[in-house]
This record gives C-alpha cells, sequence and structure tokens, in this order.
C-alpha cells in the first residue's frame, strides 16, 4: 500500500501535537521528518525522537529531503506565506494551518506558487468534519427543519494558548506574528462552518472583537453578525472564552433554524465527564483530524480536489479581515466574494 511521506515543519502551533499523532497512526501516510523552526524547538526534537521521524532545525533542509512528499505547515502565522512559497517550490503537497496568510496579498501568493509548482494546497478547518455538524446538514439538506434561517454558533471557544503547559505560545499575542488574537485564531473554523452549512457567502458582516476577559494586548473574544447573499443570518462567537478552570479545553455548539424546527448541536466532539478534584471533559475521539488528514493524502495520492482549497482559505480570511474592520469602525462592511 503507497504511504504518503509527510514532514512537519513547526511545533508553533499546538494542533501539530495532534496531528503528528494521526499522521503517525494513518494506514496511508508515514511521519517521515519533523524540523524545529520557529517555537517550541525543542518538544519538536522530542516528538521527532518519539516517532521515529528525522529531525531538521530549519524547514529548508527538510524541505530538501527528496523523500518528503507533503508538508504539515504550523509555523508561525507571520510565516505562512514564505514557508508555503518554499514548500511548493520544492514540490511538496501543502498542508498549511489556519489562517492562510495575514493579508489577502500573501494569500494570493500562496495560491499561485501551489497552482504553478502543481501541488496540492489544502487547509484545515474542523468542524464540517465532525458527525454531527455532517447529520445536521444532511438533514438540512433533506428539507427536515424547512428552509434554513437562521445560525447561532459558539465555534470555537477555548482556554488562551498561553495557557497551555509546556508550549511556548507567547507568538499568539503579538499581532504582527499572529495577524490577530482569539477571534484571528478560532472564527475561522466557524467561518469555514458557516460557509459549508449556509451553502452561500455573506454579503454583510457586523462585529465586536476586543480584549475583554484578560487584558491581552490582543482581541480574546468576538461575536460576528453575517447576512448571507441567500438570506441566512448567522451569528459566530468565537475566541479564548474559556477560563483555566472551565471542563472544557474546546468547546463547539450550533443552533440551525429553519422555518419547520431547529437543530441543537450540543458539542460535535464525543467525550464524557470526569469527576474528581474538578470536572474534566475527555474527547475519546476526535474524528474531525483524522478526517482531514485522509482527505488530503487521498487527493494527493489520487490526484483529487481537496476538500477546502486555497481560494476558499481566502474567502474565508477577507471574512475575518472585514469582522475586524467592522469592529475598529463600528458599522456594518460589505463584501464581494
Amino acid at each position: 500500500m503507497k504511504k504518503l511521506n509527510f514532514g512537519i515543519i513547526s511545533y508553533a502551533h499546538p494542533h501539530a501535537i495532534r496531528y503528528a499523532s494521526t499522521i503517525a497512526q494513518s494506514r496511508r501516510a508515514k511521519l517521515h521528518s519533523i524540523s524545529g523552526d520557529g517555537a517550541n524547538s525543542d518538544v519538536a526534537k522530542g516528538e521527532a525522537k518519539k516517532y521515529g521521524a528525522k529531525f531538521y532545525r530549519n524547514y529548508e533542509d527538510l524541505l530538501k529531503d527528496e523523500n518528503v512528499e507533503a508538508v504539515y505547515i504550523a509555523i508561525e502565522t507571520y510565516r505562512h506565506k514564505e514557508v508555503a512559497i518554499r514548500a511548493a517550490e520544492e514540490g511538496k503537497h501543502i498542508l498549511l494551518e489556519k489562517p492562510i496568510a495575514l493579508t489577502l496579498d500573501d494569500a494570493d501568493e500562496v495560491i499561485k506558487a501551489a497552482e504553478k509548482n502543481d501541488v496540492k494546497l489544502m487547509l484545515p478547518f474542523n468542524p464540517r468534519f465532525t458527525d454531527p455538524l455532517i447529520k445536521a446538514k444532511e438533514m438540512v439538506e433533506a428539507g427536515e427543519i424547512g428552509a434554513l434561517e437562521y445560525i447561532h454558533a459558539i465555534s470555537e471557544n477555548v482556554k488562551p494558548p498561553i495557557f497551555l503547559q509546556g508550549l511556548n505560545m507567547e507568538w499568539f499575542l503579538d499581532v504582527r506574528k499572529s495577524g490577530g488574537g482569539g477571534f484571528m485564531d478560532t472564527a475561522p473554523h466557524g467561518i469555514d462552518s458557516l460557509l459549508w452549512l449556509t451553502k452561500s457567502l455573506p454579503k454583510r458582516v457586523y462585529a465586536d472583537i476586543g480584549a475583554k476577559i484578560y487584558g491581552f494586548p490582543v482581541d480574546d473574544i468576538g461575536t460576528a453578525v453575517l447576512e448571507f447573499k441567500n438570506g441566512i443570518i448567522a451569528v459566530l462567537t468565537a475566541g479564548w472564552g474559556n477560563p483555566k478552570g472551565y471542563s472544557y479545553g474546546l468547546e463547539i455548539k450550533y443552533y440551525l433554524v429553519g422555518r419547520e424546527g431547529f437543530l441543537d448541536v450540543r458539542t460535535a466532539y464525543p467525550d464524557f465527564t470526569v469527576y474528581q478534584d474538578r470536572a474534566e471533559k475527555i474527547y475519546w475521539d476526535r474524528p474531525d483530524v483524522r478526517a482531514i488528514v485522509e482527505k488530503f493524502v487521498m487527493a494527493v495520492l489520487k490526484d483529487r480536489e481537496v476538500p477546502i482549497s486555497g481560494e476558499d482559505a481566502k474567502k474565508n480570511l477577507a471574512i475575518i479581515l472585514a469582522a475586524y474592520e467592522s469592529s475598529t469602525t463600528g458599522k456594518k462592511v460589505s463584501l464581494s466574494l
């Protein structure tokens, strides 16, 4: 059975830990190598040893390895363009952590580099790969709640990355490196799921985003109201809204209201609760990450279209940036997508 040789570039983003585990366990992929660029180089080196992968101190050396066929890029956001373009130039297929880049111009450069070098480019937006949301979409499309009118989504609310033990996440608090705070970090997942559920694009957005909870130098949470071209209204709350003692490290919730009923998705992830000194939610499976890896791998091996393209990610970023503009001006912002 043909396996796709993966390299992981950087452990700056905490998602690298989960993706490394998923890639290593995949029947159709092999975790071949890891580079230690950016934050958490020591963690990257330890993970390489754990999985029996080659360790490179910098991504340029990893990209020169002819055995590496694809890369998952989890470096700090401000370096996405630089690293993704170099990966494309070396002929490596790219699974790029969100957001695609800091600006729409940078996103264009990444997309063009992938097209020019004939490599796959995919972004990993998770909610659309969760079983409850897949079922909800099937029910909506089957007309079981009538015409969809309204969506209220909390996607995602998480604990601030700097609360993660054993990882240096300080770059998330530097807007020059991250592009924004909690809303920039988590709202892309929610935006993608809304585009997927509505099968439409927003024409206007109004948002309030700010440092409301922790006093960080970047925003920690935000809410956006999106008016879609097909008439659906969506309200999205996203950010670092969960305190240290909250039992959920990650949660997403959706209320989908139709003319003949509504769907109440309380959690998109299978979990159970442990009650000891404090309550803690344990996720016993993450089919979303597994599905992202599998679909990307099969797109490469079978030369298929990826489910979330660079153009999809650029539209996502455009909506996020418009939400920040609205929050700054206090006015609705029109979109031309």
